[in-house]
């Protein structure tokens, strides 16, 4: 059988320099230098007799063969880095350095709580563990720097895939004093939301842009309105009294006592978030990485169960 002239290599740099929409960057994202990224997919092009990549309006664009060069090339590096994987693990236990991306959400409760069970089942498995929002998170991963991520469902950056976690849904944190006439984890409606003062998340935030849709959908008019990014100091300026805010329940877990802040579930209608871990499209996970995300998964739905028991049984 004669041997294929395309090599791993020059895939690798057609893949990058389409997803990264640049060669420079491309090039970072490899360990390569510019002009090697220009040379390889100049090679890939050479070998196909056909261009794979054209200008577009600000873009580079795949050409028709180009796109079946870039679908079938991730197809077989990930199968490639698949079998690595599996020989790898043969005749080992689960050991290495895993390196993860979890949104804020899910650093209070869900994370420690996947950690602490996961350090237990594989000590030998060294984790570094990165916070930070979505589009961060993902540009990490889409560079190497993470195994996954953990982030919102939602618009993916090119050569990312996404794999179902958890769901969860939004909750009104409220200090003691607001809303006399609802004990804690009675839910409240969007017109019980009018006049209460609100942190939000400022506009650079994609959770901003949902509320004030949900606001607008159904008429809440909030007291003051205060911009925040820092969910941890949210929680502790709802404490102090005089401000509430909408967050999503997994991050609010700790609070289901009552003790310092009320709870109060959306209804009528609710809001619902997906999560969703991302990695790169061509690439398999390490097991220990695999494990980990069950770990986390198990995790999140341990958490959804406290809520919905609580939330049952208020009395």
């Amino acid at each position: 059988m004669p041997a294929p002239k395309i090599t791993i290599r020059s895939l690798q740099a057609l893949l990058a320099v389409y997803e990264e929409q640049s060669f420079s960057r491309a090039a970072d994202r490899e360990n390569a230098t510019q002009s090697g990224m220009s040379t390889q997919v100049k090679k890939l092009e050479t070998i196909l007799g056909r261009p794979l990549l054209k200008r577009g309006k600000g873009a580079l664009e795949l050409t028709p063969a180009g796109e079946i060069v870039y679908e079938r090339g991730r197809h077989v590096l990930k199968s490639l880095f698949e079998l690595e994987e599996k020989i790898d693990s043969l005749d080992r236990s689960v050991s290495g350095a895993i390196r993860l991306g979890v949104i804020p959400t899910l650093t209070r409760a869900v994370l420690p709580r996947a950690m602490g069970q996961f350090r237990t089942a594989y000590p030998d498995v060294e984790v570094s563990v990165i916070e930070e929002y979505s589009f961060s998170l993902m540009r990490r991963v889409a560079m190497g720097e993470l195994d996954w991520a953990a982030v919102p469902a939602g618009d993916l950056l090119s050569g990312l895939k996404a794999t179902y976690l958890a769901s969860d849904s939004e909750v009104l944190a409220a200090s003691p004093d607001a809303l006399p006439g609802h004990r804690h984890l009675d839910p409240v409606r969007p017109a019980d939301l009018n006049g209460l003062n609100l942190i939000l998340p400022s506009s650079i935030n994609v959770r901003r842009r949902g509320l004030e849709q949900y606001f607008t959908s159904h008429g809440v008019e909030p007291g003051e309105v205060m911009d925040m990014d820092a969910m941890l100091g949210t929680l502790e300026l709802i404490a102090s009294g005089g401000w509430c805010a909408i967050l999503p329940a997994a991050i609010c877990h700790t609070d289901l006592p009552g003790e310092r802040r009320k709870l109060h579930p959306l209804i009528e209608p609710s809001i619902r978030t997906d999560y969703v871990i991302v990695q790169k499209a061509e690439v398999a996970l390490s097991r220990a990485a695999e494990l980990m995300f069950e770990h986390l998964k198990s995790a999140a739905l341990e958490i959804r169960e406290d809520w919905d028991a609580a939330v049952e049984g208020r009395g």
